[in-house]
């Protein structure tokens, strides 16, 4: 085969700039929304929705300032006042006293034993007793009061706490003193401490068993003396209230994607326009740098991690240019095209198109990686929908799903209605979640079907043109050319019908196998179908074609073998012709590797023996060819040794079946024939089994696994 020619890398640096530069440019522009000519005044010609969910400044300003007013004022208790009323009583109670201890002394009548004095006679002087009337003390405990204390005492409770015997009014004074103590201890304002002094009262009220009119004495008392002992806190204040402020601040009010700002006829504010200008809605010539840097930014990432994935994990699927540049459109097609479709819908790009054409060309793991790579691309053009992010990545692993393995074109209804259907399931869900109206979620979940089943049709519609252009190859052409219509098999059939049908059981073999090991059957199934049309130059020059006569008895062993090595080239250049897949191709090229044609190779020694010339060089009889470079090729190779050699040996029974295929696979092996394919040892003893399965329906028998007999001495080595 011709050797790819490749570019200069500096010209695939340039070219991949150039690219991801017009992406970012192409991305920007088409997530840019419409714009309007307004200004502050102007009354709106149009209903304007927000094309994104941003925060309401302006009603988030006006909440906050509300929450920072309803805010109470901050008061704390104040141990200054409540000290200070206790003062003020014990200073009261003082005084009190010290008025009561110049009350007049009580003097009992006493019997006098002397004789009344008669009129005529003339008494004797008797001193007066220094000290204060009842009353005298009353007037000056309210003169008192007054002076000091700055209030007016009732004159008649002036007059009893001058009167009470000193028990009573011992229990007063305590009363008075133990409830100004407790209601200080609290913190109350004015209405706290009148509803906690009447509490007060009437509980002393019930607990008074004597004298309970001694409470209303108590209670007027501590009303001239009690104070709120609160003050209020600024510093504490205005603290409460910025951190109210700043609570709605922090949770703003939201404008959500959808709403309608303004409706036609409104005037524009300036809140309404500055909301405008944070949506991007006003027309200016204003080159948004943050948001051209976000888009740079979510490029670079998506791009990278493409590139490592591919890198890491897939460099032989996309080794070759026309891989890569099919995938590159693959991906540009939905981004270019959801430039418009988001316009109408932001559920209507078209990931699920990339996530199937990558399947059927790429393979199933390169499709999830890829097709969540491009949501995110698309994010910016969708508002940066939630919705949509949800439903591409639902989908697009559906429509890879149900295109992995296809193998009938009924198929492809199925990928069809389980992608559309799917990605409404989900929109659904979603609006569901969020607690959407009925109207709404029904239309956001129409969108997503329509998009997703359009995007189905137009990928299986459009694989033939990929086909075409990149020479790829997809289910649904494996599936036309693994028919027997096809010109190229009814040619080999014709033509070469023992390689025809060598061909057939050959695909059999390594259908099964790569079912085993989970390569591509579809694939080893029809590259086995096409193995051997390069035989079709010189049907008659192979065995299996032959009738009568070999035309290799009239030729030396250089002229049959260069015959015979010659088929995989001519097999590659018939298959161009009719426009093989490059990966049928590639598997003709290598399903002999570099193995040797060992029949005419000894029969040249034996010749040269006889003859007396030099043997022969061993690599005049070898296959130039590459070694399999997949699984799918590897199977094709083994698939096609065993066939031929259970053909020539004739061998009908599965114990001599399985040592024969054993020791072919460790010739291979010895040969160093399988390792570029990635089989593993684990596959390989599948494999074993699987064209076991197979001869065991040809041959009418049981498969013997391990548990029914050792496996041979001579396979263990494999």
């Amino acid at each position: 085969m011709k050797k790819n020619r490749r570019w200069p890398r500096s010209l695939i640096v340039f070219l991949s700039l150039l690219g991801l530069a017009a992406l970012v440019l192409f991305l920007y522009y088409a997530s840019i929304p419409e714009k309007y000519e307004l200004k502050v005044g102007d009354a709106s010609p149009y209903d304007i929705n927000a094309q994104r969910s941003i925060p309401d400044q302006a009603e988030t300003e006006l909440r906050a300032r509300k929450a920072a007013a309803d805010v109470p004022n901050v008061m704390l208790r104040s141990q200054a006042v409540s000290e200070r009323v206790r003062g003020s009583i014990d200073a009261f109670f003082a005084e009190i006293d010290a008025i009561r201890a110049k009350a007049l002394p009580v003097v009992t009548p006493a019997v006098d034993p002397t004789p009344e004095l008669t009129p005529t006679m003339a008494p004797e002087a008797t001193p007066t007793p220094a000290g204060l009337t009842r009353q005298q003390m009353a007037d000056q405990i309210v003169l008192v009061t007054n002076q000091r204390f700055k209030f007016v005492l009732n004159a008649d409770d002036a007059l009893l706490l001058a009167s009470l015997d000193d028990d009573r009014y011992a229990s007063i004074s305590g009363h008075v003193r133990t409830i100004a103590s407790l209601l200080m201890s609290e913190t109350l304002d004015i209405s706290q401490l009148q509803t906690s002094l009447s509490e007060k009262i009437d509980s002393l009220k019930t607990a008074l068993t004597y004298y309970p009119e001694d409470a209303g004495i108590v209670n007027r008392i501590l009303s001239l003396f009690l104070k709120p002992n609160v003050v209020f806190d600024e510093q504490a204040t205005e603290n409460a209230r910025k951190a109210a402020y700043d609570k709605v601040l922090n949770n703003p009010v939201m404008i959500e994607r959808g709403s309608r700002i303004i409706s036609e006829g409104d005037i524009i504010t300036s809140d309404t326009f500055a909301l405008l200008q944070e949506l991007d809605l006003v027309a200016d010539d204003r080159f948004d740098t943050v948001t051209l840097s976000g888009i740079i930014l979510l490029l670079l990432i998506t791009g990278l991690i493409g590139v490592l994935f591919i890198s890491r994990f897939e460099p032989d699927t996309f080794r070759q240019p026309r891989d890569r540049m099919a995938l590159v459109l693959i991906m540009a097609l939905p981004i270019v095209f959801s430039a418009y479709s988001t316009r109408i819908s932001s559920m209507t790009p078209p990931v699920y198109f990339a996530a199937i054409l990558i399947t059927a060309y790429f393979g199933f793991r390169s499709s999830v990686i890829m097709s969540i790579l491009l949501a995110l691309a698309i994010l910016p053009l969708t508002g940066f929908d939630v919705a949509f992010l949800m439903t591409a990545i639902t989908g697009s692993i559906v429509a890879a799903l149900f295109t992995k393995g296809v193998t009938l074109k009924n198929n492809y209804a199925v990928i069809i209605l389980m992608t559309g259907g799917t990605v409404a399931l989900t929109s659904i869900a979603y609006g569901l979640l969020m607690k959407e109206a009925w109207p709404d979620l029904t239309l956001r979940s129409g969108y997503a079907a329509v998009a997703g089943i359009l995007s189905a049709i137009a990928a299986i519609g459009i694989m033939p043109l990929f086909e075409m252009i990149f020479n790829a190859v997809s289910p649904l052409r494996l599936i036309e050319l693994s028919q027997p219509s096809h010109p190229l098999m009814r040619r080999l059939f014709v033509e070469a019908p023992g390689s025809s049908q060598h061909s057939m059981m050959v695909a059999n073999l390594a259908d099964t196998a790569a079912d085993a090991i989970g390569a591509n059957a579809m694939l080893a199934r029809v590259a086995a179908y096409y193995h051997d049309i390069g035989k079709l130059e010189n049907p008659q020059m192979f065995t299996e074609n032959q009738e009568g006569e070999n035309p290799h008895d009239e030729l030396t062993p250089e002229e049959s073998a260069e015959i015979i090595l010659a088929h995989p080239e001519a097999g590659v250049r018939i298959g161009k012709r009719y426009r093989l897949p490059a990966a049928i191709l590639r598997i003709i090229h290598e399903h002999h590797g570099s193995t040797s044609q060992v029949y005419f190779f000894r029969k040249a020694q034996r010749l040269a023996e006889n003859e007396g010339r030099p043997l022969p060089e061993p690599h005049q009889y070898q296959y130039r060819c590459p070694m399999p470079s997949s699984r799918e090729s590897a199977i094709v190779m083994l698939a096609d040794s065993v066939e031929a050699a259970m053909k020539s040996t004739g061998i009908d029974n599965l114990d001599e079946a399985e040592l024969l295929i054993r020791k072919i696979i460790k010739q291979k092996n010895e040969q160093d024939q399988l390792n570029q394919s990635g089989l593993s040892f684990r596959d390989v003893e599948r494999i074993v089994r699987a064209f076991l399965q197979v001869y065991a329906g040809h041959f009418h028998e049981r498969v013997k696994y391990p548990d029914d007999h050792p496996v041979p001495e001579s396979a263990k080595q494999v």
